[in-house]
C-alpha cells in the first residue's frame, strides 16, 4: 500500500491601502477679482495637489469653460493653449518641487473675458483627478449718476439712476427714505463692443408722496457678488 502525503499550500494577496495616487486638495481661485484699469494686476490661480512619487507620466491642464488653456509636462515644458495664449504667463514659478514647480495658472493682464468656470486637471498612467471653481471679473464703472427734477405737468419727481463701463451687468435699485419704490421702470440695458454694460433706471414718483426731506439712494449691485456702490441725494 502506497501513500502519497502532498503538501498543499495557498497563496494570499494583499491589497495596500492607503496610496495617494493623484489626489487634488483645493483650487484657489478668487470668486470675483476687481479690474484695475490703471494698474492691472496678475492673476494667479492655484492648484493644491499630491501625487505619489512612484506614477509615471504626470500631466496638468487648467481649462475655462471646459477648453483647454494651459498645460505642464515636466519633462516637456508648459505652454498655453490659443484662447489665451497671450494672457498666460508659462514661466510662472508655484514651487520648486519638480512635480509643482508650474502648476498655477499666471493670468497676465485679465479682462472681463477671462470670467468663467476654471478646472484643474492632474493625471499620470496610474490616475487622474480634477477640480473647479468659478472666477468672476469685475469691470468697475466709469460712470455712476443720480439725478431728480421736479415737477413736471403731473406734478410727478422724476428720478434716474445710471451706470455705465461695467461688467457683468448690475442691478439698480431706487430707494427713498430706504424703501424701494415700486414702479420703476429700466430704460435701458445693453453692452457695448467692449463687453461693458449700460443700464439706466427711471422712477416717477407722485410729488405729494415725498416727504420733506426725502432721501433718494440708488443702490448699484452685481449679482451673485458682494460688490455694491451707492449714491445718494436729498430732495426738499
Amino acid at each position: 500500500l502506497i501513500k502519497f502525503y502532498g503538501i498543499f499550500t495557498t497563496t494570499s494577496f494583499q491589497f495596500v491601502s492607503g496610496a495617494i495616487g493623484v489626489k487634488i486638495h483645493d483650487v484657489k481661485v478668487p470668486q470675483t477679482y476687481i479690474f484695475d484699469e490703471e494698474n492691472p494686476e496678475e492673476l494667479t490661480l492655484d492648484c493644491i495637489y499630491e501625487v505619489d512619487p512612484e506614477e509615471t507620466g504626470f500631466v496638468l491642464k487648467w481649462y475655462l469653460n471646459d477648453q483647454s488653456v494651459y498645460q505642464w509636462i515636466p519633462s516637456v515644458g508648459s505652454f498655453a493653449f490659443p484662447i489665451l495664449k497671450n494672457r498666460i504667463d508659462a514661466t510662472h514659478v508655484a514651487s520648486e518641487d519638480y512635480l509643482q514647480k508650474h502648476r498655477a495658472l499666471a493670468i497676465v493682464n485679465p479682462s472681463w473675458n477671462v470670467t468663467g468656470n476654471y478646472t484643474c486637471s492632474v493625471q499620470t498612467f496610474q490616475s487622474s483627478d480634477r477640480k473647479s471653481s468659478h472666477l468672476q471679473v469685475i469691470v468697475p464703472e466709469k460712470i455712476f449718476h443720480l439725478k431728480h427734477s421736479c415737477c413736471d405737468e403731473d406734478d410727478t419727481v422724476n428720478i434716474i439712476c445710471t451706470t455705465s463701463g461695467i461688467y457683468p451687468e448690475p442691478t439698480l435699485i431706487v430707494l427713498l427714505n430706504d424703501v424701494a419704490v415700486g414702479n420703476q421702470v429700466a430704460n435701458r440695458s445693453r453692452a457695448d463692443e467692449d463687453g461693458h454694460f449700460e443700464v439706466i433706471v427711471n422712477a416717477r414718483v407722485p410729488r405729494q408722496k415725498m416727504e420733506s426731506p426725502t432721501t433718494i439712494k440708488c443702490i448699484l449691485t452685481i449679482p451673485d457678488t458682494n460688490y455694491s456702490k451707492k449714491k445718494e441725494s436729498i430732495f426738499y
